[in-house]
Formats: C-alpha cells, structure tokens, sequence
C-alpha cells in the first residue's frame, strides 16, 4: 500500500514540474516546446504505469535470525514458559520472541516506565489505546502495513465488520483479532429445547409460528402440571431476542439498524409491543415461570433437569448431563429455529460480529523490526499452511497445528488432540500451545465437535437452526467508538433510560403496568429522557464502523 501511495505522490509531482517548465519556456520554438511536452507526458505515463511491487511471503521471513521481546498479560506459565504455537512460528520464520509475563495490575506501571517491548499480545482499553495510539503515536498502524500482509488484507475482505471494529476514530489500526468464520458455537441466539419433554407430552415437532408455541406450552402445561418455558434474559443469548424478531422486521432489542443503515430505538417501537403482548399473556396464563427474573442459575439448572421444562436457558441448557436425558441421549438437547407470526413471515435471528480483540498484538513504533513482524503476524490470517509440512497456517493461532493438534474427519466434524497431562484440550490448548486466541481460525467451518456429549449435540442444533438465519445486519454496541463529546452524552442519558425501560419491561410481562394504556405515555417518558441525543451519537458512531468496513473496496 505505501509504495502504490508513493507512486501516485511522484506522478503528481511531476506533472506539476511539467506545467511549470512550459510557463517559463514561453519563447521557445513551438516544435521544441511540443518535443518537450511529448517526452513528459511519455516519461509521466510510464511513471504512473508503473506497479508496485506485489510481495509474495517467503520464509524464512529474515536472512539472519533476530529476537524481539513481547509482553503478554496475566498468562499461565505452569505448564509451559513458552508456547508450542510460537517455537513453530519461530522455525518457520527466524524470529524468536522472548516472552515477557506480568501481573495485570503491573501494566499500567510498565507502560508508564516507557521501556517497551517490540510487540503487546494482550488487549488494552480504549483510554490506553488513546493516549499511546491516537494521541501518542506509539503503536504502528496496520494499515500503512497491508502491501506485505496480503492474508491480513484478505481477511478484512472477508470479515470487514472485524476492520471497522479495529479502526480508531483517527482511522488507523493499532490491533489484531480473532475470527471463528461459521463455527458451530459462533452463535448468538441460542433457543435451547428438550426434545425428550416434548416428546413425553406427545410434541413431536418443534414449533415454526408463535401460535404453534403457544399452543405447545397450553399442552405441556396440562400433561406436566407446570409451566415448561423459562424466559431468558440475556438480549443477545437467549430466548428473548428470538422471540421479539418474531414480532417485525428488526432482530435488535434496543439500537437497531432498519436496513437501510438509519438506527432506531427499537424499545418504544411497536415491534417492542407486540413482543410484551405476547409474553405478557404467557405470564397470565402461567404458560411461562413467572419467577424468571429472580431465578437464580442453581434454580434453572434444577428447573432444566426436573423434566417438565422443555425450553430453557442457555446456561442451563449447557448444565445437562447424560443421566438428565431419556435414554441418557444427547440428541435430545435441541435448538429452536426462529419463529414467524402475522407480522414477519421471515425467518431470522440475531447476527454475530466475528471478532474478537483480546490478541491485542500492537506494535511498538519504535522497534527495529517494525516489518519483520508485520509479516510474522500475517501467518495468524493464513488459509493454508505456509510451509509445507509444519501444519502452521492460521487456524494454528488458536488450535495448534494441523494434523497434530486437531484434524478435519471424513465425516465433516473435527477431532482435538491432546497429551493425557491435561485435563482437556482448553487446559492444553492455553497452557501450552498459546497465549491468548488470535488469527484466523474458520477452517472448521460449520463443522461440529466429533466428541459426543452436551457441545456436540448443542452446536448440532445451531448449525441446522441459528446459522442459517443469523441477520447480517449487527449493532454491536460495545465495538463501536465514541468521541469525548458523544461518550459524555452516553454516560448522563444511557444509564437512566436503561433502568427505565427496564422496569418497565418488567411490568408489561407482569401485567403491572397495563400496555394497552401505559405504551404512549412509556414512549413519551423515554423521549423526554433525550433518548433522540443518544440515538444521535449511536448513528454518527455507526456511520464511522460502516464507513470503515468498506475503506479497502
């Protein structure tokens, strides 16, 4: 990218010369000033025709070995002081990082102290980033990087929600990430049913409409004696956001975006409404627990297991155990795919921002070895190992190497290896393999565990019944980026209009509050609380993430 800019730079330049030479030639000859002009329109169309230099990564990546220093922050050493993933890094490439661990309450001291290492593998909050990245220009840019980090590149062609969630308000890029692609478990909707209580009160389908599961809890109820749905109340995780996305066309529960890229308050919509209608009779009827809000996890793991309850919450539904199930068969533990009704005919769920910052990976600006490892890190978005036989490519970031550590069946799941000195692949995979989960890790795919149990039969249900409907189309709230200005009206509106309308979100279910007279003067309260300022400030920070997401096209 720097070469190609540079180019550009040089070709403008010389087109200026050229103009000003013909100004001060005006008593030339007009054959010699029209020899002149054809030699520098020749000689600036061969500049500006000129490409830049495409890098191909080779390896090893340095003629001579050289060690650099990074840091990571408040790792497990042990097992292991070093990691398995960054000695193969190390052969492969002819870098080898001594690895620095400290204290998470050491690193605002070490960063103060000013004696840096080459490279940060940990995440750092937006003030830290701020006052060493956008302010003091410590940190490299990636993006004046990308002509010799051609995966990286690629990879923010193929995930740009992961680019616009790395650009600072000054639009440069200062850390990595991590992607999962389509895997099984990258969900977030996650509507957990217990086929076998279905079964027992002779459901044999799971339902498509709001009606078809109002009508299966009426039967439920009358065969157990007892509710058979727990709502969740997580907004991003559970039940509740793939019931409300029944109800309308938005999948958000707060700002969402209408599909045209305009933001609304989806909580004073009539969407919202519908969705409290309809939870509202469940409670009256006694169709749903009425205690879901003062549950706690012990008392809906115990609910989960009892029998009775067909649709649970993630967190229990991740609890069941063999013994639990009929037949002690996990297929029994299933997935609802989004429901329509009246209002929405289409089928769609909650979408997933694929990303994950925690790699950190910020570059001292000061290091010698700037390049060096800008083309080392590049390996973490790598598609296919870049060696020949090493089994190192992206994917290696997270879950070792291919053909060791973990391998794609015949079938299409995945198995993980591991010594028997750990307790589980997690344990071997943090302890020993690496540090913190980074790269590019999608070539599992939708592909599914090929140990059975709980994971398995839950990432089954998400790959046949969440994938699929997963909306394109994601305000995540927590990547987008403020101004000191936009933060200060979040931080004196957000947090009083949240406890409202969550009181009030309360109320409706219970029937508390009446929606039928309550719903316009709740509207009118929220708005009197300035929430027109605060959807203000998300719009203008989610133009930025859109705006960033197609910088490269």
């Amino acid at each position: 990218m720097k070469k190609k800019l540079v180019s550009i730079v040089l070709a403008a330049s010389m087109m200026l010369s050229v103009c000003a030479c013909g100004n001060d030639a005006a008593n030339a000859s007009s054959t010699s000033e029209s020899q002149v002009a054809s030699a520098s329109t020749e000689e600036v169309t061969a500049e500006t025709s000129v490409e830049p230099e495409v890098y191909v990564p080779t390896y090893p990546i340095v003629d001579e070995p050289i060690t650099i220093k990074g840091l990571v922050v408040g790792q497990n050493t042990t097992f292991m002081e070093d990691r398995i993933v960054w000695q193969k890094v190390s052969e492969v490439t002819g870098i080898t990082i001594e690895w620095e661990v400290i204290d998470k309450e050491a690193l605002g001291t070490y960063l103060a102290g000013g004696d840096w290492p080459d490279l940060f593998h940990y995440q750092l909050d937006a003030a830290t980033v701020n006052d060493y990245g956008i302010t003091g220009g410590r940190f490299v840019n990636y993006m004046d990087y990308l002509d010799i980090m051609p995966n990286l590149a690629k990879a923010y062609e193929d995930y740009p929600m992961a680019l616009a969630a790395s650009t600072q308000l000054n639009g440069e890029v200062y850390n990595l990430f991590k992607v999962n692609g389509a895997l099984a478990t990258a969900v977030q909707c996650r509507p957990h049913v217990r086929l076998d209580v279905l079964e027992g009160a002779g459901i044999t389908e799971l339902p498509k409409t709001v009606d078809e599961f109002y009508d299966q809890l009426v039967t439920l109820k009358a065969h157990y004696g007892t509710p058979s749905f727990i709502l969740g109340t997580e907004y991003e995780s559970d039940w509740a956001p793939m019931l409300y996305a029944a109800f309308g066309t938005l999948t958000q529960m707060d700002f969402a975006d209408d599909g045209t890229g305009k933001l609304v308050f989806a909580r004073t919509e009539e969407q919202m409404k519908r969705y409290y209608e309809f939870l509202n009779k469940l409670y009256e009827e006694e169709l749903m627990n009425r205690e879901w809000l003062t549950l706690d996890n012990t008392a809906k793991n115990q609910l989960a297991q009892s029998g009775t309850y067909a649709y649970i919450t993630r967190a229990a539904a991740q609890k069941l155990g063999e013994a639990d199930l009929k037949d002690g068969n996990w297929d029994y533990i299933g997935t609802c795919a989004p429901l329509t009704s009246e209002y929405d005919s289409t089928q769609e769920i909650l979408g997933y921002v694929d990303y994950d910052s925690k790699a950190g990976m910020y570059i001292n600006a000061e290091s010698e070895y700037v390049e060096e490892i800008c083309k080392m890190l590049d390996i973490a978005y790598a598609t296919e190992e870049v060696v020949e036989g090493t089994g190192l490519c992206g994917q290696s970031f997270m879950y070792g190497m291919e053909g060791v550590d973990w391998e794609i069946n015949a079938d299409g799941t995945y198995s993980q290896m591991f010594p028997d000195t750990y307790k589980s692949f997690s344990e071997y995979q943090l302890g020993a393999l690496i540090w913190i989960n980074f790269g590019r890790a999608d070539q599992f795919g939708s592909a599914v565990t090929a140990t059975p149990g709980n994971a398995q039969a839950r990432a089954k249900g998400f790959v046949e019944n969440v994938l699929p409907y997963q909306s394109d189309i994601v305000v995540k709230k927590s990547l987008l980026k403020f101004t000191e200005d936009e933060q200060y009206v979040l931080d004196n509106k957000l947090g009083e209009i949240e406890s409202y309308y969550k009181q009030m979100e309360a109320e409706f279910i219970t029937g508390a509050s009446d929606i039928e007279t309550k719903w316009n003067e709740y509207v009118a309260t929220i708005e009197k609380m300035g929430v027109a300022d605060v959807l203000a400030v998300y719009q203008a920070a989610y133009d930025r993430w859109n705006a960033a997401m197609s910088v490269l096209e």
